[in-house]
């Protein structure tokens, strides 16, 4: 690094041994994002959708490091690519998964199931915050008592209760008559 009349910075990509032994200054990564940040943007341009965050990413990476690398712009430039083909590839399971499950949910789509599901998540909605928490936990989350109970801050006992009792608030929700107008 190499300092130029009224304070300028001039960095290279290469640091020293020196250099490398303390994380970058504030300075040092302004001068590295000034000069970077659109060759970075325009190299990984066509590798995914989102160039700008990837880059963003990669220099929060760097500011974040305890000891740079030797060869910034290289470490830059690999760590874009790195980052910008995870997030190409975590877009496309995303997009397999979606259209995985509007498959599914296309193909047993029942307006009647749907309807109770719906009164089901509404009864559970209407619960007290506690009995909410172990029923869900337990029935949407797979969770035992013994885990509802250390997540929670209360015992097995107290989970497995509370649970029984969600259950009868769900019932008697659930089982209530409709209310009907009569003209």
């Amino acid at each position: 690094m190499q300092k130029f009349g009224a304070g300028a910075v001039l960095l290279v990509d290469r640091l020293t041994a020196f250099e490398t032994s303390m994380p970058l200054t504030a300075d040092q990564i302004a001068a590295l994002i000034e000069r970077h940040a659109i060759p970075l943007q325009v190299w990984i341009g066509r590798r995914c959708p989102s160039a700008e965050d990837v880059v963003q990413e990669v220099f929060c990476r760097l500011a974040v490091l305890d000891r740079p690398p030797e060869q910034v712009a290289a470490w830059l430039y690999r760590a874009a690519r790195n980052l910008a083909q995870n997030q190409r590839l975590a877009g496309r399971r995303r997009q397999a998964r979606e259209q995985h499950a509007a498959t599914q949910e296309h193909v047993h789509d029942d307006p009647a199931q749907r309807l109770i599901a719906d009164e089901v998540l509404a009864a559970v909605l209407r619960l007290d915050d506690g009995l909410r928490e172990v029923v869900t936990a337990r029935i949407w989350g797979q969770l035992t008592f013994e885990e509802i109970g250390e997540l929670c801050g209360i015992s097995t006992a107290t989970a497995s209760r509370r649970y029984r009792d969600a259950l009868e608030q769900l019932q008697r929700l659930l089982s209530a008559p409709c209310p009907t107008s009569t003209p």
